[in-house]
């Protein structure tokens, strides 16, 4: 299969003679909860809140264990929201074509212009337009209302936001224009095929010129095609026209040359230009042989990722979320999966400038998977319509080289009316999805399955294959197990994992987000950042894999970065907010992971070491396995300037790191990269002493002379000499002085549930905070104070606290004002009557220390911190990696039933008692990252001898139905007996509802498919 293409985008600006498009992101009016009336013109909208888009109000809010949202999309709360908008209109819209453009609102999005209903559009991952001519003309002032309603939870199996979280715009064109998303360019070599929707609004016939001018990078016409036309009254034409240029420049991943379409049209009423960008470039799938892109075999060495961006949700400022793309770049990363829903038009056309391929998708389920999603409420009626206007809108970005369709979904027919509409729409891209529908697929693309051992050694080379989403591996920045973890166990009968060994006999780490009896469910760990905590397979198994088999022509990692929901299934629930499966972290923290990659998909040289080298509650002497990524020739690592040897990195998966078991002391640990025998670089890491200092620093770029401009700040934990401190979790405090305000705080954590949005503290996750700074005015300076009281939270090695004040100048000048700090160590309140901080001072357990900062003897900052025994990680919670339990039956939904604890021996925080009540039920969400098939389901449940010897019930799995028969137990809630099944199981979302019919007594603690 042969798939040759040029692509282009339309420019956000279009500049002629009445062509405008207008930026409509400021002074909209916004307010939660429904607004009876707020459609209409005459609302009284005073005391609502002014604010400029993007907007999402769901990352805004508390964190609650008890919001609808649950743990599919985060604990964040959810609702209807009401936004208006009041414009005067200029003279020079009237008599033109006037539309009101959205780039994204999540979701059921209904707009009124001036009372009049425009539409509504269920879908929230979609740019749609609503022409307001009509109002244009008959008024002189429009308002403007969009009722967003999401309050129908989940939503979606993952984080979504709440509102308008992308762009708006007015597009003003003459009556007779290029509507949305009308042009369409491709190529075949170096013949470049344009067509050109024309829409005539005029009521007469208009004859004219279509004009498209081909410009390079440097503003050269390197062709030009000209077609007259003659469209009739209120009519639509479509014109092809055909240029060639004379040796392109080839668009690649290394190389994203775009050229320009230049678009005009005219006639005796109207001129107008449009600018196109689109790229030149072949791109071929060959069956057997993988993807060859310009003729040279290319691996899409991808990942997939959300939309949301830790504390700023859904509406990720464009500076944001260009430096996350450019961090996977850097990762080695060279595609993206949009899993499962598109992105916002900037995204795509930051990856054709960056050279990042993208496998554009659109749907999750083509049925329900979420309680409340599309599938479930809006798919049969709206995925054509929703379809076409998001291919019309992508096809014609060089970055977007494949369509998926689906992900772990159901429907044979639907899977063939959604190809043949991809194929109709646009034949120069293949289209697949995660595992659905495969048979009708131009790709074969599969998730989870296809990590399973055995897999390639079956793979037909019919068609190519694609790992939609694989691998699947989970980490946590800064913490470290050597004992090897699957998540669902090892051996699972179920996924066929590979097997791979501890990397010591016994467990060498003992801190712990917390202990056992604080853990409302087996799975709420955290996962070891060696690269030895997985479904089936490694990372470093998959990059070889993705390497050396032909036929494989990419591979989708779950995930590039975190991302808020999806916490329950994998990660246990509240207070586990996120899902961890990044290779970095929420807050754009890189985890070591990040490096891996580095070292196998990039050529810059580099290096880097793990784990980090403080570890104060380990005894002298315990050998810890230590890890040097490197693309080097070779690796020396030194301890305390003694060299432990040389190493030559791999390429087996088992080799691309350089290991030594080194026996712990104190010191420095430094390694040293060579190639063709020469040192060219290292890195060095050194133990930490009690945290002293904070150490403040900018990613990525700083704040420009604009309003609502945005850069984000790194707080890091160190000791006196400066030295990283991996443990770090005392509490940041901020203020910000002059033209900026803290938008949002971050540290990574994925259990860390306090407010993100303009909020003035944040602890330190593992060393590390994350400040995003926003500026209030187009100039004037702006600094950045942070306080922090520093020391170990339980005093481990040291009982002394130090306080410090850091300042960082974020734009324009530096405040050089006296800090002056007083501290308490009682519990009282501070003043400048309290003793003033000179030096470090020791405190005993079960202290809280409080502390007044003055700049310039006006109040900056007031902050507290808490030293005690049961404060912060555990130290010494040393725990095998134990056989996984069941999904725990409290945890479900469930009606017509009770959480008890009143008995013994029962799993998790209780059980569920269903009495003697007929027709109460418990459905479990379960799931499926494999194939589908036939599984075993366990039930461990207890039942009374009273007057039944079997209890029935209807077991239910998704929709199919028999009735199950458990026998009573000699010791009512103390005995728990496991029943076993055979269910068939589905790919992605499965329901499993248990129906009592006729029980007297009968408990389910956990349900468990294996």
């Amino acid at each position: 299969m042969k798939y040759l293409l040029i692509i282009g985008i339309l420019f956000s600006s279009l500049s002629l003679f009445a062509q405008q498009r207008i930026n409509f992101n400021e002074h909209w009016k916004f307010k939660l909860d429904d607004q009876t009336g707020a459609d209409k013109t005459n609302y009284n909208d005073k005391d609502w809140r002014n604010l400029n888009l993007p907007h999402d109000w769901s990352i805004e809010g508390e964190y609650n264990e008890n919001h609808p949202m649950g743990d599919k999309c985060g604990y964040l709360p959810a609702g209807i929201g009401w936004y208006r908008k009041t414009i005067q209109v200029p003279k020079e819209w009237k008599g033109q074509s006037v539309h009101i453009t959205f780039d994204g609102v999540f979701m059921n999005s209904t707009v009124w212009a001036n009372g009049r209903k425009l539409g509504n559009r269920p879908y929230g991952w979609i740019t749609f337009e609503y022409d307001i001519s009509k109002e244009v003309d008959e008024n002189d002032e429009i308002t403007f209302a969009v009722r967003v309603d999401n309050d129908l939870q989940p939503s979606a199996r993952w984080y979504t936001g709440s509102g308008i979280y992308a762009n708006t715009w007015i597009d003003v064109k003459s009556k007779l224009h290029v509507p949305m998303s009308g042009i369409f360019i491709k190529t075949e070599q170096d013949e470049v095929t344009i067509t050109t929707e024309i829409q005539n609004d005029f009521a007469k016939t208009q004859k004219g010129n279509l004009v498209t001018s081909i410009v390079d990078a440097n503003g050269k016409e390197v062709a030009v095609a000209d077609s007259k036309f003659v469209i009739d009254g209120n009519g639509h034409q479509e014109i092809t026209q055909k240029v060639k240029i004379t040796n392109p420049h080839l668009w690649s991943i290394n190389s994203p040359y775009l050229y320009k379409a230049i678009t005009k049209i005219s006639s005796k009423k109207t001129k107008e230009n449009y600018s196109t960008n689109f790229g030149v470039r072949d791109v071929e799938w060959k069956p057997g042989e993988g993807l060859f892109i310009n003729g040279v075999e290319t691996k899409m060495q991808g990942v997939c990722n959300h939309q949301d961006a830790g504390a700023l949700g859904a509406a990720v400022p464009d500076k944001i979320l260009r430096f996350r793309i450019q961090q996977l770049k850097d990762m080695g990363v060279n595609a993206i999966r949009t899993s499962h829903n598109p992105q916002t038009p900037q995204f795509y056309d930051m990856c054709d400038e960056m050279g990042m391929l993208v496998m554009d998708e659109i749907f999750d389920g083509w049925h329900k998977k979420a309680p409340n999603d599309y599938g479930a409420h809006f798919f049969e009626e709206w995925w054509n319509r929703d379809l076409t206007d998001w291919i019309k809108r992508d096809r014609n970005h060089p970055s977007i080289i494949i369509y998926s369709v689906g992900n772990e979904t159901k429907g044979e027919e639907a899977a063939k009316a959604l190809v043949e509409r991809c194929h109709e729409l646009d034949n120069t891209r293949p289209v697949t999805s995660g595992h659905s529908g495969s048979d009708h697929m131009d790709i074969f693309g599969v998730n989870g399955h296809s990590e399973r051992k055995g897999f390639f050694d079956h793979l037909s080379n019919d068609r190519v294959f694609v790992g939609t989403e694989n691998t699947h591996t989970w980490q946590v920045r800064g913490y470290y197990r050597t004992k090897t973890w699957y998540r669902d166990g090892y051996p699972c009968v179920r996924h066929q994992p590979y097997e791979y060994p501890d990397l010591t006999d016994e467990e060498v780490f003992t801190y712990d987000w917390t202990t056992s009896a604080n853990k409302s469910s087996y799975k709420q760990i955290f996962n070891s950042s060696y690269d030895n905590a997985m479904v089936r397979l490694t990372s470093r198994q998959n990059i070889e894999q993705l390497r050396d088999i032909p036929n494989y022509a990419g591979s989708f990692r779950w995930t590039g970065h975190d991302y808020i929901g999806e916490a329950g299934f994998v990660h246990g629930g509240w207070p586990f907010k996120a899902f961890m499966g990044g290779a970095i972290d929420m807050a754009n923290f890189e985890k070591d992971l990040f490096y891996l990659y580095q070292s196998q998909w990039t050529n810059k040289p580099m290096i880097h070491i793990l784990p980090h080298w403080t570890h104060p509650t380990l005894e002298k002497g315990i050998e810890i396995p230590v890890w040097v990524y490197s693309n080097c020739d070779e690796v020396e690592l030194f301890l305390n300037g003694a060299s432990l040897g040389k190493q030559k990195p791999g390429k087996s998966w088992d080799k691309m790191q350089c290991e030594w078991l080194v026996g712990y002391q104190e010191g420095e640990l430094k390694a040293v990269g060579y190639k063709d025998g020469k040192a060219i670089l290292n890195e060095v890491i050194r133990t930490a002493d009690a945290p002293a200092k904070i150490k403040l620093s900018v990613d990525g770029e700083g704040i420009a002379n604009t309003l609502e401009d945005i850069v984000q700040v790194r707080i890091a934990s160190t000791d006196k000499k400066g030295e990283f401190y991996p443990y770090g979790e005392n509490r940041s405090f901020f203020n910000v002085v002059g033209a900026g305000r803290i938008k949002a705080l971050d540290n990574g954590s994925p259990i860390d549930v306090e407010k993100h949005y303009e909020a003035t503290d944040r602890i330190a996750f593992y060393g590390l905070t994350r400040a995003y700074v926003e500026s209030t005015d187009a100039d004037g300076d702006i600094n950045l104070y942070v306080g922090s009281i520093l020391g170990e939270k339980r005093l481990i090695t040291s009982n002394q606290v130090n306080i410090d004040v850091e300042q960082i100048t974020l734009r324009g000048k530096a405040s050089n004002g006296k800090i002056s700090i007083y501290y308490t160590t009682d519990g009282s309140t501070p003043t400048t009557s309290s003793k003033e901080y000179k030096q470090a001072f020791d405190i005993e357990l079960g202290t809280t220390v409080k502390a007044l900062v003055l700049l310039d003897n006006k109040e900056l900052l007031r902050m507290q911190e808490e030293f005690a025994a049961d404060a912060g990680f555990e130290w010494k919670t040393v725990m095998a990696a134990a056989n996984p339990g069941g999904d725990q039956a409290e945890d479900a939904s469930f009606d017509g039933v009770t959480i008890s604890n009143e008995g013994a021996n029962f799993n998790g925080k209780g059980f569920i008692d269903y009495g003697r009540n007929e027709g109460g039920y418990v459905e479990f969400y379960q799931e499926n990252d494999g194939s589908e098939g036939e599984y075993t389901l366990k039930l461990r449940y207890s039942a009374a001898k009273r007057d039944i010897k079997e209890h029935t019930l209807t077991l239910d799995v998704n929709g199919e139905k028999q009735v199950i028969a458990l026998p009573s137990c000699d010791n009512y809630r103390k005995e728990w007996r496991e029943f076993e099944v055979k269910v068939q199981l589905g790919m992605g979302a499965n329901t499993i509802r248990l129906t009592a019919l006729n029980v007297n007594g009968f408990c389910l603690d956990e349900m468990k498919a294996i």
